[in-house]
C-alpha cells in the first residue's frame, strides 16, 4: 500500500548514493520550479528528469527550462529526453550555473559527465541564494 501512494505523487523523489542526496521528477514536472526547490531543500546535489518532450509541444521550454531549473536551484540537472520522430531529444548535463557539459542532441546514446561537487559547494557559499529563499 506504501509504494501505491508514493507512486501516486504523495512524496518527493529523493534518494541517496553514495552520500549524495539526489532528486528525481518526471517529465512534466520541468514546468514547476516548486517541485525541485522542495528537493533542493531536502538536500539534493543533483537532479535527474527523464522525459518524453515532442518537437510540436516543448522544444523550446525543454531548452530554456532544463538550465533555469539548474541555475535558480545552483544544482547538476540530468535531463534525459528521449529521441526519435517528432521528439526533440537533446539529452544533457547542465551546471549548476546553467553551462551545457555535454549533449546528445538527436543519437541514442549514454552520457558519462564527471561533477565537481565541491566546486558547486563553494559555489552555493559564495553566492548563499539558497540559504536566503
Amino acid at each position: 500500500m506504501k509504494l501505491r501512494r508514493q507512486f501516486r505523487g504523495k512524496t518527493n523523489g529523493i534518494f541517496e548514493l553514495d552520500g549524495v542526496k539526489m532528486g528525481v521528477g518526471i517529465c512534466f514536472d520541468l514546468r514547476f520550479p516548486e517541485y525541485f526547490r522542495e528537493l533542493i531543500k531536502k538536500g539534493a546535489e543533483i537532479l535527474f528528469l527523464p522525459s518524453h518532450f515532442r518537437k510540436a509541444t516543448g522544444e523550446i521550454a525543454w531548452n530554456v527550462l532544463t538550465r533555469a531549473r539548474a541555475i535558480e536551484n545552483q544544482v547538476y540537472f540530468c535531463a534525459c529526453n528521449q529521441t526519435g520522430d517528432g521528439i526533440c531529444g537533446n539529452t544533457k548535463v547542465i551546471s549548476y550555473e546553467g553551462e551545457i557539459l555535454s549533449v546528445l542532441e538527436t543519437a541514442e546514446g549514454i552520457l558519462v559527465q564527471e561533477l565537481d561537487l565541491e566546486a558547486q559547494r563553494e559555489y552555493r557559499r559564495q553566492m548563499p541564494v539558497l540559504e536566503q529563499m
